[in-house]
């Protein structure tokens, strides 16, 4: 498939920096050509590589994004915006916007922006069998969590276990570090559903079978490394014994 070549407008180094990342981590198809941190760089920077997408900040010092599309006569590349404000959301849309993103950014969000550019600039393909099957044989290998102002990039193979927490998700690591993720342990079961070793063995908690210790059928304990006890409940205990105890 062709790449998609993309410029990232924000004034915070630390925004480009962070979704230059996850472009490279999570949507493979997209190249960043350039950067640019005001609205007159920008300017300069895609009438030099005509890209096919501008990632687009709105807030920044003199000159907001809505600006840097006033500069065109015709825009001939795709526009998100990603902002850490919800008001601009109705104007983003009327200058013909493919997505709105809020910071932080959420990984899903993304690469569903991404899908709709590529929409947009016809690079979609219709999927054969052979490209479906590849597709769901795919399994992800690490995430992204967000941390105050960053992301956390989290192995999934370094993933102890997940626990929930009402709407959030606490994700314990092998090397005793605890993350709060701003999504419900759904997600992850839903996310890590080809993944055979990730299985749920609670309504609060689903465990990387890699990392078992010992299980006690009568106490319906899990043992972790770390020292981790985790209860297997009645609901999920055939579930568990099948993919574990073979």
């Amino acid at each position: 498939m062709k790449e998609l070549r993309a410029v990232l407008v924000d004034d915070e180094i630390n925004a480009r920096e962070n979704l230059q990342y996850l472009l490279e981590a999570f949507c493979k198809e997209v190249t960043v050509v350039a950067e640019a941190a005001t609205v007159e760089t920008a300017v300069a920077q895609i009438q030099k590589h005509q890209p096919d997408v501008v990632f687009l900040d709105i807030e920044m010092p003199r000159q907001n994004g809505f600006q840097l599309l006033d500069a065109f006569e015709s825009i001939n590349f795709e526009v998100v915006f990603i902002t850490a404000y919800d008001q601009h959301a109705v104007r983003a849309f009327q200058v013909a916007a493919v997505d709105y993103l809020l910071k932080p950014i959420d990984i899903g969000l993304l690469k569903k922006a991404v899908e709709k550019v590529k929409d947009r600039r016809g690079l979609q393909k219709t999927n054969t069998g052979v490209d479906l099957l590849k597709q769901q044989k795919k399994q992800v290998d690490k995430i992204a969590i967000p941390y105050k102002s960053d992301y956390v990039i989290v192995r999934v193979e370094d993933i102890l276990c997940i626990e929930a927490d009402r709407m959030y998700s606490i994700i314990h690591t092998i090397d005793n570090k605890r993350y709060v993720a701003a999504k419900k342990l759904n997600y992850y079961e839903t996310l890590f559903a080809d993944a055979e070793f990730f299985v749920r063995v609670h309504r609060s908690w689903g465990i990387n079978t890699n990392h078992i210790l010992s299980y006690s059928k009568k106490e319906r304990k899990v043992a972790l490394y770390c020292q981790k006890h985790i209860p297997v409940s009645k609901g999920y205990k055939e579930q568990f014994e099948e993919v574990f105890m073979y």
